[in-house]
């Protein structure tokens, strides 16, 4: 009898500390291009970022290491799925799938929303796994929320994304979500500091201008959460980015590879610091002759894709292209008959220029990213805090695939799917780290030994 009553109080227990845990709501925000070292740079020039040391001082700073390619949407797609690039399938703002003979182009997301694209290996949104959970997800304009994965929408996002949302709008919206007790996750993503960094430069007072209107937002949504009962005290914050930003200087850093292009020849899946290569069908040249072409081109390097490096994690994937180039970090790759140089005359911030089918996209800027992930200059930032956050005084690493396992762990999801991040990596973080019994489960999941 007195057997039977302790085991029967030793699961109430670990019931209790689980639910415990996973009881509190969870707030993810992405500001696109934020570099980890935005924030020391705007404290160095005296500029507002009060609410993000609020949360730093209450939480943790970290640099992110971030997966390559470091591009929008392949980084928040990692994000979103605990996958490197090569196994959630997004492996570009633009590319292409030969087994469907169809091209991927961020710019047209009406018309990708389709589930292929975001399903691939079977990659799940972590707004999906909670609902398969039983919870309920909302989500303000991140990449994929506007498509149907394995048959599952968000309960709740903002549609098909429009830049005409300012960032206030984005979390009132998000706020009026997270007010109803069923739900206890909500993401959203906003266009700055990205926007003003490839306008102006990673060190230009319009980017320190940015970050202060991202600062605003911040500060708004703690003190609305403050003014409501229901979320004080009551939600987990994390507030991080895809990718960094280099400097870039279009009249002396371009490489124009038009010369070596033929149009005939060749599909390309490109941004300015990146170039994938397709072989049309019927040619006679080996992709080795292809390759051979960008022999003593300085800047660049290019790789067949069985020979990409094993720690880019941007190989396994029929969407990578055959051959992939990639520029040495603040060098732009230009595929138009023009080089950049000429472009430049025009003195325009921002430009882009894009060909009806996609085979050339070339662009003026003052920044860009997309460059190996490796560089620091690449990787974005991270900041935390809450009820379930540890503290931190001193600059922490987070990986980028390793946010899905941490929002998983704070939201109490035992049964994730099988992803790269490792929940192990994240209970440092953690005031109280889920139960060995919680970790093993996950890990069975997670590892891809059990599937949901």
């Amino acid at each position: 009898m007195l057997k039977t009553l302790l085991l029967c109080l030793s699961i109430l227990f670990v019931s209790l500390v689980q639910v415990s845990y996973g009881a509190k709501k969870v707030i993810f925000i992405s500001f696109d291009g934020f570099r980890h070292d935005y924030l020391d740079m705007a404290e160095k020039e005296g500029r507002n970022i009060s609410a993000f040391k609020a949360i730093r001082e209450q939480g943790f700073q970290a640099e992110v290491q971030n997966v390559m390619l470091t591009l929008t949407f392949p980084s928040h797609y990692a994000m979103a799925t605990g996958r490197t690039v090569e196994n959630h399938g997004l492996v570009g703002n633009n590319f292409f799938d030969p087994r469907y003979g169809l091209a991927y182009n961020y710019k047209k997301n009406e018309k990708n929303i389709q589930s292929w694209w975001f399903e691939f290996g079977g990659a799940e949104p972590i707004w999906n796994t909670n609902e398969r959970h039983g919870g309920r997800s909302c989500v303000v304009q991140w990449v994929g929320s506007e498509a149907r994965v394995h048959n599952r929408l968000a309960f709740a996002t903002a549609g098909v994304y429009n830049m005409a949302y300012s960032l206030f709008n984005r979390i009132d919206r998000m706020l009026d979500w997270l007010l109803q007790p069923e739900f206890n996750l909500c993401m959203l993503y906003f266009n700055e500091p990205d926007s003003a960094g490839h306008s102006y430069g990673p060190n230009s007072s319009q980017v320190m201008d940015a970050v202060e209107l991202t600062n605003e937002g911040v500060s708004y949504l703690l003190q609305r959460i403050d003014q409501i009962p229901e979320l004080k005290d009551n939600v987990n914050i994390i507030i991080s980015s895809d990718h960094g930003m280099a400097y870039t200087d279009c009249n002396t850093q371009t490489v124009n590879l038009s010369h070596v292009m033929d149009k005939d020849v060749f599909r390309f899946d490109s941004s300015p610091a990146t170039l994938g290569l397709w072989p049309k069908n019927g040619t006679n040249l080996t992709e080795e002759d292809f390759l051979k072409r960008f022999d003593n081109i300085e800047h660049i390097t290019a790789y067949l894709r069985k020979d990409i490096p094993d720690r880019y994690h941007y190989k396994n994937n029929r969407r990578i292209a055959p051959i992939f180039v990639v520029a040495d970090q603040g060098w732009l790759i230009s595929t138009r008959d023009s080089p950049y140089v000429d472009l430049c005359k025009l003195h325009l911030p921002l430009c882009r220029f894009f060909t009806s089918n996609m085979k050339v996209i070339s662009a003026l800027s003052d920044g860009m990213h997309g460059y190996d992930n490796a560089n620091p200059e690449m990787h974005p930032f991270m900041v935390a805090a809450g009820p379930d956050i540890q503290n931190f005084k001193e600059r922490q690493l987070f990986h980028q695939i390793d946010l899905y396992p941490f929002i998983c762990a704070l939201l109490g999801l035992d049964k994730p799917n099988r992803i790269d991040g490792l929940i192990d990596r994240t209970i440092p973080f953690m005031k109280n780290p889920p139960n060995e019994t919680f970790l093993a489960k996950f890990r069975n999941y997670a590892g891809g030994i059990i599937t949901p």
